[in-house]
């Protein structure tokens, strides 16, 4: 039996990582327990019995031993801007989520003595116009050693550059946020939109853990920059006006199409990026967006991106530590927080 101090704590977080009130989880347990004596358990001056403990995990979608587990990295704070299109309620859920993802993602590193710290590529640099946000994109690849090329992913090249990413299923006007975690950076992603957007999501939240607006440009404008750098970031303006051309008279959508295919970037983010480098009119621009919308494609665009985005270090350090005996199998669970049914399969699957 879990001791008080570990268990009240511990179901604490599962609730709120579940977007969940003591009425809200006393409901999914369907009278089992009362909202009062929920309280009481977090509070530690109760303990519930072995039937109570399953049904709790059932619940919450945890293991058991999540209530028994210590958090050995201790995180005090999680930074990120509001998001209007969150509630209250789903922001205590992103935080605690984000909390326990990074304690036993720390946790991990620590074991196989691969912790990583997040160095800036752009040393704090200034962001003011969307010229700024061109630049520091073209800057951030050249930092990184891109090249000209489309990035395969997005997810793994932050994660090759410490930051580590999270995907969390939000509701659907929500894309994402970055946070800042004792000095750690995450960029959690709505895990509901498909592959290109989640890329396009990646992005622009690096960008706002890069780039630097002005603290008095209203967030609108600030919006608008980081969706610059992404998109600079994941098409270089020389490379789109190379396959475009300077100056179009006319464009079709289904060479977009074709771009998305290869640069993995929406056709509504590649007529965007048309008309900010003045390939296009803003006559054309909307001529482009009334034909985008008749055809529906705002709700089923064409076009796919070959490789699908997933965050793997996390599962290359269980795997290796596994492989070297750091952990058990069971401690290895753990840190996945599955049963060890589904911990199985999880292993077996490909990266």
């Amino acid at each position: 039996m879990p001791q008080p101090s570990t268990f009240g704590p511990r179901l604490q977080l599962a609730r709120k990582m579940a977007g969940l009130s003591y009425q809200g989880l006393a409901d999914k347990l369907e009278g089992l327990v009362t909202k009062q004596a929920l309280h009481k358990y977090e509070q530690g001056t109760m303990m519930p019995d072995s039937g109570k403990l399953i049904a709790f995990s059932n619940a919450l979608n945890v293991t058991v031993d999540f209530f028994f587990r210590k958090e050995t990295v201790q995180l005090d704070k999680v930074d990120f801007r509001k998001r209007k299109a969150l509630t209250a309620t789903q922001e205590v859920a992103i935080k605690t989520t984000v909390r326990d993802r990074m304690g036993r993602y720390i946790e991990l590193e620590s074991i196989v003595n691969d912790v990583q710290r997040f160095k800036d590529p752009l040393a704090g640099r200034a962001c003011r116009t969307p010229e700024d946000a061109e630049k520091l994109a073209v800057d951030v690849r050249k930092a990184w050693k891109l090249g000209r090329q489309p990035i395969i992913s997005v997810y793994e090249l932050l994660e090759e550059h410490a930051i580590k990413v999270v995907e969390w299923e939000g509701p659907a006007k929500f894309f994402g946020l970055h946070a800042k975690v004792d000095g750690h950076v995450v960029v959690v992603v709505n895990s509901i939109h498909d592959n290109v957007m989640r890329r396009f999501t990646a992005a622009h939240e690096l960008g706002h853990a890069l780039i630097n607006p002005p603290e008095d440009m209203p967030e609108k404008d600030a919006e608008a920059l980081c969706h610059r750098f992404a998109a600079a970031l994941l098409i270089p303006g020389d490379e789109f006006i190379r396959e475009i051309g300077a100056k179009r008279p006319k464009l079709w959508l289904e060479e977009l199409v074709i771009l998305k295919e290869y640069w993995g970037i929406s056709v509504a983010a590649l007529m965007r990026r048309a008309l900010d480098l003045e390939v296009i009119t803003p006559n054309l621009y909307k001529w482009l967006y009334i034909q985008y919308n008749r055809q529906h494609w705002r709700t089923n665009e064409p076009g796919a991106f070959a490789y699908r985005e997933r965050a793997v270090r996390f599962k290359q350090m269980l795997l290796h530590a596994l492989a070297h005996e750091a952990i058990s199998l069971g401690q290895a669970a753990g840190l996945t927080n599955m049963k060890m049914g589904a911990f199985r399969r999880y292993i077996l699957e490909p990266a």
